[in-house]
């Protein structure tokens, strides 16, 4: 089975919740229902493909030869999900080179 990987490598900006607009927090808010909102003032979220993401719903790779140079993955079945490597931004915070994966 062949494993296909596309990236765009362009590092994408991470919000927490007070960055976003009324109408982006609302979208938030709706899709990560499961978090209280003391949790999500926590959170740091990313838009990929019109999708918002949150980096503590993605699961850690460590020393994959799969997903050799990846940081975490998100599976949204068995055979394709997301990828994401943490880079520190200019100021301080964080962006994720996205990418997904399916075989």
């Amino acid at each position: 089975m062949t494993l296909t990987i596309k990236t765009n490598n362009i590092p994408r900006e991470t919000y927490q919740i007070f960055q976003l607009d009324e109408k982006e927090q609302q979208q938030v808010r709706k899709q990560f229902d499961y978090y209280n909102e003391e949790e999500l003032q926590e959170q740091n979220f990313f838009k990929y493909k019109n999708h918002w993401y949150c980096l503590s719903d993605f699961l850690r790779l460590e020393n994959s030869d799969t997903f050799k140079g990846w940081e975490g993955y998100s599976s949204d079945s068995y055979f394709s999900g997301v990828l994401i490597k943490i880079q520190e931004g200019f100021m301080g915070d964080w962006n994720v080179i996205v990418g997904r994966y399916c075989s």
